[in-house]
């Protein structure tokens, strides 16, 4: 779609022309920032997560980080104990 068929079109007349943008939020301030860092995991573990994402679809670092971001949220504490 032009710009001139975007302007002829009925569904978008109808909308209020935008010229004061102070109220908005900026995408990097709505979605909380991602750090990226380097960790070493076990082959097994990652294997896991690979195995979840192929049958949920979603990538598995994507799994990991939702994992984790829920131990955040909810305070889920490891046990931590050497044999």
């Amino acid at each position: 779609m032009n710009d001139k068929d975007f302007k002829n079109n009925p569904d978008f007349n109808e909308m209020p022309e935008i010229t004061d943008f102070s109220g908005a939020i900026r995408y990097k301030d709505f979605k909380e920032a991602k750090k990226q860092t380097t960790i070493r995991l076990k082959a097994s573990t990652v294997y896991y997560f690979q195995l979840m994402a192929k049958e949920s679809g979603i990538p598995y670092q994507t799994l990991i980080n939702m994992y984790l971001d829920d131990c955040s949220k909810t305070g889920r504490k490891i046990q931590i104990g050497w044999k």
